[in-house]
């Protein structure tokens, strides 16, 4: 504890009247617990930087279970930091698609080839070195440290947080700077220097299980009796967050052009917007903010903008599917219209890179956002009794 006391450790215990025996009850407790209480998972136990940067990007603003067939998948596409420093960015977008969140892929992407480029293909070890890297923040460095390398570093995630302010008995917000540098401080003094990896994730395994959002399960808990919150009656109160403010609402509508051979007509954004690289239907803005940098949208009919998006030329149909998606901070409720072809060339209009036409097959192996995947779902599933009523 030497370390951690010439860093303001024992400072920062005595400030909520803790001490070293505290420190002592807590590592034994959780380590014991997690023995007994480990959560399966694909990436539990895993040595390799390279794939605990996978699981950890796969994990940010997303659940397990979401993630635990991803993460098998990916890795059996890209199996070390070369083969994914070596992939096209469009094979990394399809192998990620149905995760959400691309950004965190293009990171990923970007971090395999700075580990190729700068370090010769070997992960780094130093903390700035890795703090460096695309995508990864002081979090996910310390999983990298402790887990692959057993360097004793902290981590606070969501379920961190929330077990250290209930200990701490902590109730101020907990995004504010003074919250997360007494959250940061007390989990740089928990983690041990023999067992940071395993101390970790028994930590995360704790508020994942037992230390819940709600109702936290207090009798079940190893160390319940050093919990400051439930000592005082608080831990349904703990932690303060800010509510979340109301999702943005937004309509768009898109066309589903189907030509005589029942090709889809679709579009490619270009780089610089939240879609870029991927395919679409032709799509405008109705009305709301707009999270996708539509170029163009209000007072334009869905027609008119198929034709400045493509070049093509369409009649449209009635409304055929409708379906909501969130992205950001924003509830999308988005409506695709039948539609017929009545001539023109494919020529990329605003904000597009390309225009193409393509069978259902064929556009399978093309990368969507969510919203174009479920529609293209739909439409696989109602082809034989919908396609027959786009044309003339």
């Amino acid at each position: 504890m030497a370390t951690n006391e010439a860093d303001g450790g024992t400072l920062l215990l005595k400030e909520f009247g803790l001490d070293l025996a505290w420190v002592a009850r807590i590592r034994q407790a959780l380590l014991v617990w997690s023995s007994e209480s480990v959560r399966d998972l694909p990436w539990r136990g895993e040595r390799d930087p390279y794939r605990v940067l996978v699981s950890e990007l796969m994990l940010v603003q997303t659940t397990v279970a979401a993630v635990k067939p991803f993460y098998a998948r990916f890795l059996s596409r890209f199996p070390t930091v070369q083969t994914l420093a070596e992939a096209e960015e469009a094979e990394v977008l399809k192998a990620w698609e149905g995760l959400g969140y691309y950004r965190r892929a293009r990171q990923l992407h970007a971090a395999a080839r700075t580990i190729v480029h700068e370090h010769d293909g070997i992960f780094p070890t130093e903390p700035q070195a890795i703090l460096a890297l695309p995508g990864v923040g002081r979090y996910i460095a310390g999983a990298i440290r402790s887990f692959a390398f057993e360097h004793p570093a902290p981590i606070v995630e969501a379920n961190t947080q929330r077990v250290l302010a209930r200990w701490m008995a902590w109730t101020e917000e907990l995004k504010t700077t003074r919250s997360q540098s007494r959250l940061w401080g007390l989990a740089e003094i928990l983690v041990p220097d023999d067992t940071p990896g395993l101390f970790n994730q028994a930590f995360m395994d704790l508020g994942a299980t037992v230390c819940l959002p709600k109702a936290p399960l207090c009798f079940f808990c190893p160390v319940s009796r050093d919990c400051k919150a439930r000592d005082l009656g608080q831990q349904d109160t703990i932690p303060v967050l800010t509510p979340r403010a109301a999702p943005l609402l937004v309509e768009e509508a898109c066309a589903i052009v189907v030509d005589s051979v029942d090709r889809l007509l679709v579009v490619k954004r270009a780089s610089g917007g939240l879609w870029e690289g991927f395919w679409e239907f032709p799509t405008i803005h109705l009305q709301g903010a707009d999270p996708g940098g539509r170029s163009f949208g209000v007072g334009v009919s869905l027609a008119e903008g198929a034709h400045r998006l493509t070049g093509i030329e369409i009649e449209l149909g009635p409304e055929l599917h409708s379906l909501k998606y969130a992205v950001t901070k924003h509830q999308v409720r988005l409506h695709a219209y039948r539609a017929v072809v009545l001539g023109g060339e494919p020529q990329p209009g605003p904000g597009l890179i390309e225009v193409g036409w393509g069978s259902l097959e064929e556009l399978e192996r093309l990368t969507f956002g969510s919203a174009g995947r479920r529609l293209l779902s739909w439409l696989s599933k109602n082809r034989l009794t919908t396609f027959g009523a786009y044309r003339h």
